[in-house]
């Protein structure tokens, strides 16, 4: 099966950091698809100083795509650059692309938090925003291997396919489970049973054990424990369901709370939010 990205630019050359980090994380392949869209200023007040005329943008990206072996086109078909000012129009591209994932640079992740603070019912956020999204913001190009972090829920189990099957062919990159339990409650039996289900949906997608390797934390904070994961090993990617078992309150009811903590603060690494259908 081919694996099918919406990649976010701007028209500033300086960015592209989603451009950067799928450079940087995959392997040119005959499988992997790169469609690119446009994502303007909404008014003069957000242009940058060094922006590109829309066609010049697309092909410093085109560029820097093509001269490390990937092939990239447009979701129109032809090579006539698509744009959209929101995520709304945004999610409708992806929809109708049925693409794996969108990858999202600085300005994407920054409408994608106007989108989440906007968003008033969570029946409208599923229908719109029902596919993986990468945030990318400021990707350390230095780093490899994923963090995939579980806590039991049936979207954590679609993060663990997500990252199974884009990561099938990058045998560069390992896969780190990690696991939080109640440390005051703990259920060991539930924990290698969770476990147990995330590890043969990676085996299901062609993720060999001796790229995978375990960890589980007793910690409440589960956002800042995932933080310090990722930082301590460097990981290039941090992958998490959409929300887990429990929810927040008010804004963090569309987007569960570790998720949009994560969304907010980590850098770095690019953050994989993983919702249903998987």
């Amino acid at each position: 099966m081919s694996r099918n990205l919406l990649v976010t630019i701007s028209e500033d050359p300086a960015f592209l950091h989603g451009v950067r980090f799928i450079i940087h994380f995959f392997t040119p392949a005959p499988d992997l698809h790169l469609d690119l869209v446009l994502m303007p200023p909404k008014d003069s007040v957000g242009a940058v100083s060094k922006a590109l005329p829309p066609d010049k943008a697309l092909g410093i990206a085109e560029t820097m795509f093509s001269e490390r072996g990937f092939n990239v086109s447009s979701p129109s078909g032809d090579a006539s650059l698509v744009q959209c000012e929101t995520i709304a129009e945004l999610a409708d591209i992806a929809g109708q692309g049925h693409y794996d994932a969108v990858a999202l640079g600085r300005r994407g992740a920054a409408r994608l938090a106007e989108y989440l603070a906007s968003r008033y019912k969570e029946n409208n956020f599923d229908k719109n925003l029902d596919f993986p999204f990468w945030i990318c913001r400021e990707p350390d190009l230095t780093r490899e291997n994923v963090l995939l972090c579980i806590d039991g829920s049936r979207q954590g189990l679609c993060a663990a396919d997500h990252v199974g099957f884009m990561c099938q062919n990058e045998s560069r990159h390992s896969v780190c489970v990690l696991y939080f339990c109640d440390p005051q409650r703990r259920d060991r039996h539930d924990e290698e049973l969770i476990i147990e289900n995330t590890l043969l949906m990676l085996r299901a997608n062609d993720i060999p054990d001796d790229r995978i390797s375990i960890k589980i934390l007793a910690e409440k904070d589960h956002a800042q424990g995932i933080l310090r994961e990722a930082e301590q090993g460097r990981y290039a990617v941090v992958a998490v369901g959409r929300s887990g078992t429990g929810r927040g309150m008010m804004d963090q009811r569309q987007f569960g709370s570790v998720s949009l903590r994560l969304a907010r603060t980590l850098s770095k690494a690019s953050l994989w939010v993983c919702a249903y259908p998987c």
